[in-house]
């Protein structure tokens, strides 16, 4: 008898089994269907398979190659189903650049996508914020803080850094030291930022090997993100276990956590000093030393409600802006110093145009004046670089209107900067890397390119540290070319240098070993 009741009993668990199991198909396969045919997206052109499930961008990003290569699918879509295509369940896809001024605009409502907001494990953050009238609201607290005026005027931050990056570099110089240029530059924005940002710096810059665990932890912050956009909270899962369990499973996710440990205990530190004091500091109309000035005391200054002003909440925004700045100004300061040391023409046209600006290969001169140059190649080097080039998808509240295409209120609408910068008919020739195309004497040209420039996209979403990045990256380009004689190191462009992936920030082929200089030789005049 018992024997009897036990095979009841597994017969009933068999049967419960596989009844939860044709239930979970069976639901599965109509949500599918649905997506397919009855969604409000359902007749918008595309493939079936992106229609039905989001497993078809995952494929692509992480099975197909080194993974990240969903942007080139959404380029072949493109190609087959014209400018407006749905690329997802909910989400479409627009590859026109007149359209920015209409997704992008200011001063309208626009949420950020729900599996955008977790990549990088910093939803207290204004990157991470997803409802418009909060990313609104905490973004007006640091709007003064990163303005140009504000950058401006701690312009000797940026340049006390600058004068250690070069020291550094001439000392690589006198022992022969090949430089590995991606970890210089995140060394020296790392500084930058820190200092500028924190009123503490990280002193990266002090090491003569440029400690290279910063590059290798600001990548692994951007390493996750495919996986982190196919499964929101995956950040959320490491960033609780040991860093020793994660190294195992992922060493990538184990450098971002420590990144993030790093970053917390100087808040720490920063909120317990605030604490400490009955002083308050502000960073606007402010006669306080720039060391005493942070985005901290900017916050806790702040009318922001209580829950805002937490250890949890500045980590996070710190972790954003050490990450976001790191990441795109390394790679367009790398990228852009190898285009212009492959081109002697383009390299003897600038060295000439430094040397006639500023006074002696160590003198540094105001961003102002860095701006009235027009051959220094920053704005070819981000056009080319695309530091953000993965796809930016906001969500309206209300329907939108492309062309004979009503786009329904809660569909997820995105646009590459990649597809505006990288643009045949505005840049002719847009993987040919040409300072000369912005001497342009053509009105309208300008115009239209200078419309397209959109390295940090633009409206309410507008990467907040642009201003930041502009002023760094014309001071280290002015001062390097200005003060060194730099060669190529086995830097090999499709290996090294060309974008290959999209984890958001761009990225060369996995083997890639780097964009490697060595100075050959120091300016005396």
């Amino acid at each position: 008898m018992l024997d009897t009741i036990d095979q009841s009993f597994s017969f009933s668990k068999s049967f419960v089994g596989g009844l939860a199991l044709g239930c979970f198909l069976a639901w599965y396969a109509g949500r599918l269907a649905y997506n397919v045919f009855l969604h409000p997206l359902s007749k918008f052109p595309g493939p079936k398979l992106a229609a039905a499930t989001r497993w078809y961008e995952g494929y692509f990003d992480l099975l197909v190659g080194q993974g990240g290569q969903y942007m080139y699918e959404v380029d072949r879509i493109h190609q087959k189903y014209g400018a407006i295509v749905r690329i997802g369940p909910n989400e479409l896809h627009v590859k026109d650049v007149e359209y920015y001024d209409t997704l992008y605009a200011l001063g309208v409502k626009r949420n950020k996508v729900p599996y955008m907001i977790d990549i990088f494990g910093t939803t207290l953050s204004i990157f991470g914020t997803e409802k418009h009238e909060l990313h609104r609201s905490r973004r007006m607290v640091l709007n003064p803080f990163f303005s140009k005026r504000s950058v401006t005027r701690l312009e000797s931050v940026i340049q006390e850094k600058v004068r250690l990056l070069c020291d550094t570099m001439s000392a690589c110089k006198d022992r022969r030291q090949v430089i590995q240029l991606r970890d210089a530059f995140t060394a020296s924005t790392v500084d930058i930022t820190t200092e500028y940002s924190f009123a503490q710096c990280a002193n990266t810059l002090a090491q003569p090997d440029f400690s290279p665990e910063w590059d290798q932890m600001v990548r692994g912050v951007t390493e996750i993100v495919p996986l982190a956009r196919q499964f929101p909270g995956i950040i959320q899962i490491t960033r609780a276990l040991p860093i020793s369990f994660v190294k195992v499973f992922n060493p990538l996710s184990a450098k971002y956590s420590e990144f993030e440990r790093l970053i917390r205990g100087q808040v720490s530190e920063i909120f317990a000093s605030y604490s400490s004091s009955e002083e308050e500091f502000s960073v606007i109309g402010t006669e306080k030393p720039a060391y005493a000035r942070s985005i901290f005391h900017e916050v806790l200054n702040s009318k922001a409600p209580k829950h805002e002003k937490t250890v949890d909440h500045m980590t996070q925004e710190a972790l954003s802006v050490v990450a976001a700045a790191s990441e795109t100004t390394s790679s367009t300061l790398a990228t852009t110093i190898f285009h212009v040391l492959s081109n002697a023409q383009i390299r003897d046209r600038l060295k000439a145009e430094l040397k006639e600006a500023m006074e002696g290969p160590r003198s540094l001169i105001e961003w102002r004046r860095l701006e009235q140059l027009p051959y220094l190649a920053m704005k070819e080097g981000l056009r080319i670089t695309v530091p953000v080039c993965g796809r930016l998808p906001l969500v309206s509240p209300s329907p939108l209107q492309y062309k004979e295409w009503t786009i329904p209120a809660g569909a997820y609408i995105g646009m590459c900067p990649r597809d505006a910068l990288h643009n045949p008919a505005i840049y002719p020739s847009p993987l040919t890397f040409n300072p000369s195309r912005w001497l342009t004497n053509d009105p309208a040209e300008k115009k239209v390119m200078d419309l397209a420039f959109l390295p940090f996209n633009k409206g309410s979403r507008m990467c907040i540290g642009a201003h930041l990045a502009y002023a760094n990256i014309y001071h280290v380009l002015s001062a390097v070319f200005r003060r060194f004689d730099l060669e190529l190191v086995d830097t090999i462009r499709e290996r090294d240098v060309d974008m290959a992936r999209d984890h958001f920030g761009m990225k060369p082929v996995k083997e890639s070993k780097g964009i490697r200089v060595r100075v050959v030789g120091e300016a005396d005049i």
